[in-house]
């Protein structure tokens, strides 16, 4: 695992997202109650920028297409999509969040 600082944890605020590049891909990082998620800022079905889309709960809906997944799982919840989207481990460490971009 290798785990990479992404955010202060001030900066991830209740049911909104945070959009961060790296080098491999466009990480969305978001928190919802006490758990810090991260996942891939991209739809499978078409590469729209996920995070544009509107987040209810655990399920974000692609603003393109309205494919829907679960960002705790990764899990597709409605077509058109049907390839999971790639979410990664996250740990706090201090004030910051990490990111394994590598899982």
């Amino acid at each position: 695992m290798a785990f990479q600082k992404l955010a202060k944890l001030h900066e991830i605020k209740e049911g909104e997202m945070k959009v961060v590049s790296t080098r491999y891909t466009r990480v969305a990082l978001t928190k919802i109650g006490e758990t810090y998620l991260a996942f891939e800022d991209l739809c499978t079905h078409d590469g729209e920028e996920i995070s544009c889309g509107k987040l209810v709960g655990e399920v974000i809906t692609c603003p393109r297409h309205f494919a829907k997944f679960n960002i705790r799982t990764g899990e597709v919840v409605s077509l058109p999509a049907t390839e999971n989207l790639p979410v990664f481990k996250t740990k706090l460490n201090g004030d910051d969040l990490e990111v394994d971009l590598e899982d």
